[in-house]
């Protein structure tokens, strides 16, 4: 995967903890993510009810403001993705300016 995410950086040898759960940001799955939560979703990919801030998003054990690659404004990049196992899902990515790994990203930021 590339570039790694904050879930799976320790295996490419950054400082982040180790989340030997890294492919699971799946809301929680199937049942806890449609019959627990009834459809919601972590902005990051954890399950919704967990308590705020979920592991993945700011301030979350796993976000600690480590900075793998730098781009310009407007640059056309190439996306890695490790499938695996495939469940008839789909992968999308926003981007949200936020330079503060303690403010936690909002919808709204993903969605302008």
């Amino acid at each position: 995967m590339d570039p790694p995410s904050r879930n799976a950086m320790w295996r490419f040898g950054y400082p982040n903890p180790v989340n030997y759960n890294d492919n699971e940001l799946f809301c929680g799955g199937y049942a806890v993510h449609w019959q627990q939560n009834k459809g919601k979703c972590g902005i990051c990919g954890d399950a919704y009810h967990l308590s705020q801030p979920r592991p993945h998003e700011a301030g979350g054990e796993f976000a600690n403001g480590i900075i793998v690659r730098h781009y310009t404004v407007g640059q056309e990049i190439e996306v890695e993705i490790e499938l695996t196992a495939n469940h008839f899902g789909r992968f999308e990515m926003y981007l949200c300016p936020n330079n503060d790994p303690s403010r936690v990203a909002t919808q709204e930021c993903f969605d302008s």
